[in-house]
């Protein structure tokens, strides 16, 4: 499914961009749907912002301005961000008590910055300005006298002034001869709109599942859990654990059971096999296929590189290697989440190690380049004719694993 987000930049008395603003779109036209609900719209800008775009695709590194209703500012929703990524804005058609004012000294404490939007002077928010980085100060509603009045009531108290729905070069002209700080507005952008795949909430299931394998000590009883919790899972694993990869005489009586036979290192795999399967339903099946085949390739070439002992996160590195291409996404946002250890996502996005070593001689033997391939066995004592079995084999076997999916 498609999900939408709008940008629109802030820019700084230089003219350069320091922030974008997100804003909430259901569909391809560029405008706010009104009939939505505030609550739900802030909480899928959110979820959109961090998961489905990344925030690193959306803000290129610059801090996100994202409106936040009464209720999912009370319920701690912005402390999902991290706090350099994140401008809280406070809507003026908010409540001003004493737990909003409370809220806003606690989330100030934690290092989050915070600005009131559609700013016109209102003297009931002077009880928040302790806690204000900023004040967005409506261009549209405020005409000179009342742009002149807040600069000079609030500048003094150390507060940013931010100059929003600019459209003329007068405007702009006049809030910094006042001492407005930034800038935004159809004079210099109008909102971009953004379009990006969204993951499914089984897909969710699958990296809680893979998150949970990942840890030292991992809960059977907790990814059993998960598992039960979604019947499309549970159809699944049962459907794998019945199949020729894992056949076995032993009557399965539970989901606990199932799990524990697996064990972590193929529950690691056959999740994250099924996940790419899932999230390239609408790719053609080669993708995947070849996919699975670099996987249990650089399975193999874990032994002849003298890590077996990390054999399944080879395999986990073939199989996101083509995680770009899968979901049309960068691949730093997509990798940087994802509960893998450092040099396996350094290896794919391009960090020299053993794993980049081990990919390159897969993406070189692939494309048929032997003087590549014959330099990569050779720096790394690799006999060619184990290399070329192993590839023969891992054809084989994704071909039937593959129809088994």
């Amino acid at each position: 499914m498609e999900v939408f987000l709008a940008r629109q930049p802030i820019f700084d008395v230089h003219k350069k961009v320091v922030a974008y603003e997100i804003l909430y779109r259901s569909g391809m036209k560029n405008t706010y749907d009104i009939s939505i609900n505030g609550d739900l719209a802030t909480a899928s800008v959110v979820v959109d912002a961090l998961i489905n775009f990344g925030m690193g695709q959306l803000t290129s590194g610059k801090k996100a301005f994202i409106n936040f209703t009464r209720k999912l500012l009370l319920e701690d929703l912005p402390s999902l961000f991290d706090v350099d990524t994140l401008m809280i804005e406070i809507l003026e058609t908010l409540e001003v008590d004493d737990i909003l004012v409370a809220k806003c000294k606690e989330l100030k404490e934690k290092g989050y910055s915070i600005a009131l939007d559609d700013f016109v002077g209102d003297e009931r928010f002077d009880a928040l300005i302790p806690y204000v980085d900023i004040i967005k100060v409506d261009f549209l509603v405020l005409k000179t006298m009342g742009r002149k009045y807040v600069a000079e009531k609030y500048l003094p108290l150390g507060v940013e002034l931010l100059a929003e729905k600019v459209e003329t070069k007068a405007d702009l002209d006049e809030a910094i001869a006042l001492g407005y700080h930034y800038f935004q507005g159809y004079f210099f952008e109008k909102p971009i709109m953004c379009k990006t795949k969204s993951l499914n909430v089984t897909t969710y299931r699958y990296m809680e599942i893979l998150n949970e394998t990942m840890n030292e000590v991992p809960d059977f009883n907790k990814m059993s859990d998960i598992i039960k919790n979604d019947f499309s899972l549970t159809y699944k694993l049962l459907r794998l654990i019945n199949s020729p990869a894992f056949y076995t005489i032993s009557q399965i009586t539970s989901v606990n059971h199932a799990v524990s036979l697996l064990g972590i290192n193929e529950i690691r795999k056959w999740t994250t096999l099924i996940m790419l399967r899932d999230i390239g339903a609408d790719k053609p099946d080669e993708l995947i296929k070849v996919s699975l085949i670099r996987a249990i390739f650089a399975e193999h070439l874990a032994e002849v590189f003298g890590i077996e002992f990390r054999k399944t996160e080879a395999f986990l590195l073939g199989l996101f290697s083509l995680i770009d291409t899968v979901m049309e996404k960068p691949l730093y946002d997509i990798i940087e989440p994802l509960p893998l250890k450092d040099d396996i996502k350094g290896a794919i996005m391009g960090q020299k190690n053993t794993f980049h070593e081990i990919l390159r001689l897969i993406k070189y033997y692939e494309s048929g380049n032997w003087d590549m391939v014959i330099g990569i066995e050779e720096r790394n004592m690799i006999d060619p004719s184990l290399v070329n079995g192993m590839y023969l084999s891992s054809v084989n076997e994704a071909t039937k694993m593959f129809a088994e999916m």
